[in-house]
């Protein structure tokens, strides 16, 4: 997809439904997108240049997919998400409940908050975090937001290179059904608490053999059947 210096208000037809935006430089605003209240799925992936500047909270309305990452600040979705929640009372319909299901993003510490966990809880299903390289580990505020996703099923680490450990409180995530680690060298070890009863399938590539010893013995153990993958 490609588009020019003069294009600068509104491309989009209003009534687009599902917009993927991969490594395209030229689109430096959210308020390019300001007109699809429509949207249902918006990917933003690999935009150098692109800003929260000009975001409507309204693109939200609709939205049950949301990707973003390796965009011009990593805290881009948080950025958006922060907007909405703030903003929810004042412009979005009255009794408004957020149906984002599926949200993949770089940025732990600027998701993990409680304003944008509460206006998420109520149909966030899979939450992915990848390449996000700062996070090394979880504040207690951000472990209590954490568990204010109480429809979260399915969670995902993937190329978080400085994580050193995964949250504590995960235990907590009663719903939590499947949790998949790739690409996260610095975890070295599993949760003290241990992991939700819920959970049914766990995936980790971690490269530590202390892992993959616990993960073996919790499955002698539980009812979980882990992947391990090196």
């Amino acid at each position: 997809m490609g588009m020019g210096e003069s294009e600068t208000i509104c491309p989009f037809p209003a009534s687009l439904r599902e917009l993927d935006v991969y490594q395209e430089p030229s689109i430096k605003s959210m308020g390019l997108l300001s007109n699809l209240t429509s949207l249902t799925t918006l990917r933003l992936k690999e935009c150098s240049n692109l800003t929260v500047d000009g975001f409507n909270p309204l693109i939200a309305v609709n939205l049950i997919e949301l990707q973003v990452h390796r965009c011009n600040t990593s805290r881009l979705a948080a950025d958006m998400l922060s907007e909405v929640a703030s903003q929810r009372a004042k412009l979005l319909p009255a009794g408004y409940i957020s149906r984002l299901e599926k949200l993949i993003m770089n940025d732990m510490c600027g998701l993990l908050v409680a304003p944008i966990c509460n206006l998420l809880a109520p149909a966030l299903h899979t939450l992915e975090f990848c390449y996000d390289e700062s996070t090394e580990s979880f504040t207690e505020e951000q472990e209590k937001a954490l568990q204010l996703l109480t429809s979260l099923q399915n969670l995902s680490f993937s190329g978080c290179c400085d994580l050193q450990s995964l949250p504590q409180g995960l235990h907590r995530l009663s719903c939590l059904k499947e949790l998949r680690v790739f690409g996260c060298r610095e975890i070295l070890s599993m949760p003290k608490e241990g992991l939700p009863v819920s959970l049914r399938k766990l995936e980790m590539n971690c490269g530590s053999a202390e892992i993959d010893e616990l993960i073996k013995k919790i499955n002698r153990t539980s009812q979980i059947y882990p992947s391990l993958e090196g």
